[in-house]
């Protein structure tokens, strides 16, 4: 019985030693294999924006009935990984652009719905009720990435690929952003009552544009049709002739030492940063926009043209100090929700930075 009992031992022992499969990964704390999810190779084989993208294609198309008093004009990437900004596990970002006779949060819900049962995701949310409305897609079943869907909202397209340019234009730009958001997401700075990602990467862009590594982006419009959205012109050129100082002595680090230094002694009670005009404006001109650049001519129109409309215009926009117009939109301030708290941390950050 002894032997019996010895050879059961030494037989489960080597069931438990069996070699693993393709594809699984021993999980010693609960003694049992475990599947992955995903196959991490498929990620650096594949643009998984053009995937996402078709998938979404398919899924919505194959829900026509459903969607019948929907049109869907357009589906577009943008983000991070539009604007060359990213890491292999960043979402991907989808736009769609709609008309439907159907209320929006129905509408948002259909596709929802429609995402869900094509079991390509994990687990898919409707956000309805955010500033602007998403579908939340988590974890997508093939290579373990989020995907973030807005509608209606082209303007963040146009944005994308104008950051993608200006990032092209200079070596130094995409590794000192990435640092700069590094730094300020460790620092507790990009969060839900502070900085988005996008407004701090204009945040530092528009640093580099005052110290005339970068132009303004009114410079990259000249002499070129406009790509009206909405009210503001989202059309830039890259065969603009810019004559800039790029201070090639500068590195990476200079560059965000300039940075940190810039915002410890910049007056946010006084100026707004406007990447458009590349310059600090004056914020009492936006109470009298005649006092504005003329390069804001469309600001002046659309100010003469909502100005009853308080809430539309830019020093409404926020009932913080911290104003930062949008490079497109104009009566958009892209730091309106950045707290008191969050912003004192800022500028306490960067004087610190500073004083190394």
């Amino acid at each position: 019985m002894s032997n019996t009992y010895e050879c059961s031992l030494k037989n489960q022992h080597n069931y438990n030693k069996r070699s693993l499969k393709h594809g699984e990964s021993y999980e010693p704390k609960h003694k049992k294999f475990k599947q992955n999810h995903f196959d991490s190779g498929y990620k650096s084989v594949v643009d998984v924006v053009t995937i996402f993208k078709l998938e979404l294609q398919r899924i919505l198309n194959n829900n026509n009935n459903k969607l019948s008093n929907t049109i869907i004009e357009d589906i577009q990437p943008y983000g991070s990984r539009i604007s060359g900004i990213y890491t292999d596990d960043s979402d991907v970002d989808i736009h769609i652009t709609y008309t439907s006779n159907l209320s929006f949060k129905k509408v948002i819900k259909l596709f929802a719905d429609s995402i869900r049962k094509s079991n390509v995701f994990n687990q898919v949310v409707p956000i309805i009720h955010a500033k602007i409305p998403i579908i939340k897609c988590s974890f997508h079943k093939k290579t373990g990435i989020d995907c973030d869907i807005s509608f209606n909202n082209i303007s963040a397209v146009h944005n994308s690929y104008l950051l993608n340019y200006i990032i092209s234009m200079d070596h130094r730009i995409k590794p000192v952003l990435t640092k700069f958001k590094s730094w300020a997401k460790n620092t507790g700075l990009i969060c839900t009552n502070g900085f988005s990602s996008y407004s701090f990467y204009w945040i530092g862009l528009f640093c580099m544009q005052v110290k005339r590594i970068l132009p303004p982006i009114y410079e990259l419009q000249k002499n070129i049709p406009e790509r009206i959205v909405g009210h503001w012109n989202c059309a830039f050129s890259k065969e603009q002739e810019f004559k800039k100082d790029n201070q090639k002595h500068l590195s990476e680090s200079d560059i965000l030492t300039m940075i940190y230094a810039y915002y410890s002694s910049f007056d946010f009670k006084t100026y707004v940063i406007s990447p458009y005009v590349g310059c600090p404006l004056l914020k009492k001109d936006f109470e009298n926009v005649d006092q504005l650049q003329p390069e804001l001519w469309k600001y002046k129109q659309f100010h003469k043209e909502n100005f009853e409309q308080t809430n539309l215009l830019f020093l409404r926009t926020s009932q913080f100090s911290m104003y930062t117009q949008d490079p497109f939109q104009h009566n958009l301030n892209i730091t309106a929700r950045v707290t008191p708290k969050v912003f004192e941390k800022f500028i306490n950050a960067c004087t610190e930075l500073k004083d190394k």
